[in-house]
Parts: structure tokens; sequence; C-alpha cells
């Protein structure tokens, strides 16, 4: 181990294997590419988004078949020739676009992997959806007591699928490292005990393996609920599971910045020797995606496909699961420094709002002024001054939005206290405007399951629970970066 800049000892990383050399022949002329929705394409040759998401040029000899893939449906196109194949492999490459997912029917090449610990009660619903699709599934008792690990293995049998029983507890990771190392196939694809998939979600994720650089492709989890509580109408619409409806590259710093375990398709020869880090109990399956992309890998998320998660509906495991997944902020941040910082804003975007929230107009446009032009240099001559202007707005509100965000979650004490100064103080008022810009609209702006009352007094219980994780752990392993933001300072481009 060595010593990180917070003081903690950062632990060994487990070794990934370094991807192949990119093929120049995908995608082949028979797998279709879409354009990645909420990428924007300004005057035919500038792209806005993709993964990481920043402002592209787009190569002369690329748009025209950029162009022709932003004006297709979401079925996409075909690269036909080889000029094209090109033009799709850079922008695949870049998130900008994405392969469709495709149904070529039977797989023979992928085996199941549920670890389950406890009540099987949800484990049946489970195990009678993944008959259809008639694949080799391995199911790995993490050492349940009774009558847990008697009434698991009935229901495992009765399905006539494999059971792995576990004499020591390892966690969620320890218990699918154990079924991968029991099974054999090139594809693993990993499912939680209380996960319903879909008929035919390994069918329409295996092709997306075609792209040899690609190591793991996550499926859209969406709550299961009879939503009679407000819980489960709220998690309809903030799952911390669900990572939305647009397709994308997993890599930090991008909405799908790491794919849940819950149900994820893995190719076995990108993985390290176990796969899971055994010292996480939470968190294993982000360290195992990021560690994959740092190698070099492709990690997809196509939300084309589905598979359902049961909802817990009770306050403790609402409340309990959150924080949970807060402390392992700290963890991570030892294995990947830097990567979990709550808030890098720049001190522009700062300044205009406060002095926005002060009423002084002419220092915030002042301040725009200073960012347009900045952009403009930064981005060229090439680039319109429209999407300049554009981006100098863009990179505001993203400071403005992070502001917000850290003052609900990771300092949620803070934010809580500007809310309650907010009707005395006009900077508390732009503040907290900031705070509940994103909340207003999933919950209020959106169509949402639950009344705006009790859908905003859960968004600010579930930030405050992640943050109360992040900041127990934050403490007990002396990890400060994930509780300290680091500001930008905008400096004027040489």
């Amino acid at each position: 181990m060595t010593a990180s800049r917070s003081g903690a000892k950062i632990p060994e990383q487990l070794p990934i294997p370094k991807p192949p050399e990119p093929d120049k022949s995908y995608p082949s002329s028979s797998h279709a590419i879409a354009w990645t929705p909420g990428v924007a394409l300004r005057a035919g040759k500038v792209a806005i988004g993709g993964s990481p998401s920043k402002l592209r040029l787009l190569p002369a000899n690329v748009r025209g078949f950029a162009r022709r893939m932003h004006e297709a449906d979401k079925n996409g196109v075909v690269a036909k020739t080889k000029n094209e194949q090109e033009a799709a492999r850079y922008l695949l490459d870049r998130g900008l676009a994405h392969p469709v997912p495709q149904d070529r029917g039977a797989v023979d090449d992928v085996e199941v992997v549920i670890p389950v610990y406890g009540d099987p009660t949800l484990l049946a619903h489970g195990l009678t959806a993944l008959k259809t699709e008639g694949l080799n599934v391995t199911v790995v008792d993490d050492a349940s007591p009774e009558p847990y690990a008697e009434q698991i293995a009935k229901v495992v049998a009765k399905h006539g699928f494999n059971l792995i029983r576990q004499e020591t507890n390892t966690g969620p990771g320890g218990a699918r490292n154990t079924g991968l190392e029991a099974t054999s196939a090139p594809f693993i694809a990993f499912i939680d005990a209380d996960a319903v998939a879909s008929a035919d979600w390994v069918a329409k994720l295996r092709p997306l393996f075609d792209d040899e650089r690609v190591a793991a492709v996550g499926p859209r989890v969406r709550p299961l609920s009879t939503e009679k509580t407000a819980i489960e109408r709220y998690e309809d619409t903030r799952s911390e599971l669900d990572m939305g409806a647009i397709p994308s590259h997993v890599v930090h710093g991008v909405a799908v910045g790491w794919l849940p375990s819950a149900a994820v398709l893995v190719r076995r020869s990108a993985t390290s020797t176990p796969a899971f880090d055994p010292a996480l109990r939470v968190g294993e399956d982000v360290d195992l995606f990021w560690r994959l992309d740092e190698a070099g890998w492709t990690i997809l998320y196509a939300p084309d496909v589905i598979v359902y998660h049961h909802v817990r509906p009770s306050w403790r495991d609402f409340m309990g699961r959150r924080a949970q997944y807060g402390t392992s902020a700290a963890l991570l941040e030892m294995r990947h420094p830097r990567r979990l910082t709550p808030a890098s804003p720049s001190f522009s975007g700062i300044a205009a709002l406060a002095a926005t929230s002060m009423g002084h107009r002419k220092t915030a446009a002042l301040i725009g002024l200073y960012e347009f032009a900045r952009q403009k240099r930064i981005l060229g001559p090439e680039v319109p001054w429209t999407v300049a202007a554009e981006m100098t707005g863009r990179s505001l509100w993203s400071d403005v939005f992070w502001v917000g965000h850290l003052l609900r979650r990771d300092w949620w004490p803070v934010g809580w206290t500007t809310l309650l100064l907010s009707p005395r103080s006009k900077l508390a008022r732009g503040v907290a405007v900031a705070m509940m810009a994103e909340p207003v609209n999933d919950h209020v702006l959106q169509r949402a399951k639950l009344d705006p009352i009790r859908g905003l007094g859960l968004r600010l219980i579930d930030d405050a629970s992640y943050g109360s994780g992040v900041i127990y752990g934050a403490i007990k392993n002396r990890v400060k970066n994930v509780v300290t933001p680091r500001p930008q300072l905008p400096k004027w481009p040489k």
C-alpha cells in the first residue's frame, strides 16, 4: 500500500488485462448504430456531449456521416463503406453514437451468476424469469443462516439450476467471484436475487460484444413495485439503480459514470482475478468498472434493454441503503484518487450565482461576458460564436448545478440551513434555487407518480442519507477529498 494525499492508505489495485487494438472493421455492415440522444450537433460540424462530455469539432471526413446519423431515428443507420466505418468508429469511441441492441436469437456462450443471502422469496420470481433463455444459471448462497439456506436449496433445485453454498459470508462481490470461478463461459451475466430479467435481455446485449474492446454492457434497471407506498412511487422517478433512458459509454464524469451489478453482462477475459475486490462490501461494482475504464476497455450502457428490480418499501431500507452507498465514496477514493471530489465548480459560476442572488446584474453580466470571451478563445475561430455562447451558458449552469448538488448531498447540513435562512437572505434564496432546481424538475415539472410535497421531501432525505454515509466514511477512513470541493480558477487561455 501507498499513502494518499488525504493520509489514508491506497490499496493495491487488482490488475486488469489490456484490451486488444481497435478493430477497424467494426462496426460491421450488419450492425446498426444510432446518434446518442442528448448529444447536440451544431452547424453540421460541432458535437457537444458524448463520453466524456465535451465540445468536439468533427473531422471533415466524419461530418457527412454524422449528419446522416443525427437525422435518422433511434433504429440508426448501417456503415456500409470503409469511409463510413471509419467515421462510425470515431463517433462510437467518443460516445457520440452507440450500437443498437439487436436480438440474434439464442446464445450459447453466456452463463448467469446470482448471489443470494437470506429470504429466497424474491429469488424464486427471478429464477422463473431466467428459464426463458435456457442459460446455465449458478446461484451462490453467501452463507445464509437457517432456515433460509434450506429454502434457497429447495428453490434452486426446483428450477433445475446449480447451487454453491459458501460457509463464510463474503458479501455480494465475493459471492460473484465464487460464481465466476465456478463457471467457464466467455461471458458472464451477473444479476441480483431480487431482480427480474426480461425474456431476451442476454440475447439483446450479447451482440454488443462484437466490438472486442467492450468489456461490459449493462441494461436499464427499472424499479418493480406495487406503487402503494410513497417510497415505491418515489423510486419510480429516482431509483439509485436506474441510470436513465439515454445510452452512454460508462466513463468518469458523465451521467452514467458506473453500472450497477444488479444486472450486467461481462467479458470474462477482461476481468481481474478475482474480478471484484474482496475488501469491498459496497461499491465493488463501481471499482470494477472504473478499473476496466482505466485499463482502456469500453463499458456500455444500453437502456433499450430493461431488467426490473424489486423495491424495498421500508424507511429503514430506503435511508440505510442510501447511507451505505455513501460510505463507499471514501473507499473508492482511496483506490481511484480525485474521482470522488463532490464538486469542482468554477469561481466564475460561483461569483455569477452570488451576484445574481444579491441583485448585482451588471456584475453578473460582466462575468458572463468574460466567460464568453474565454470560451471563444478556447474553441478557436472555426467554432461559430453562437456555439461559444451556448458553451458559456452550459458552463455557468454546470457550476450552479454542482453548488446545489454539493449542498443537497455531501454538505446537506449547510444546505438545509441555507433553506431555513432563505426567507431572510437574498444570497440564501439564490443558493436555495440552485439546490432545488434539479429536484423541482424531477418531481414537479416532469411526470412523477408522487405529489410535489412528498416528492421533494423524499428527495432531500434521499440526498441527506447518502451524504451522511459520505461524511461517516470520510471520518472513519480519514479521506477528506470526498467532502472537499475543488473550485477551479477560470484562467485566460494563452
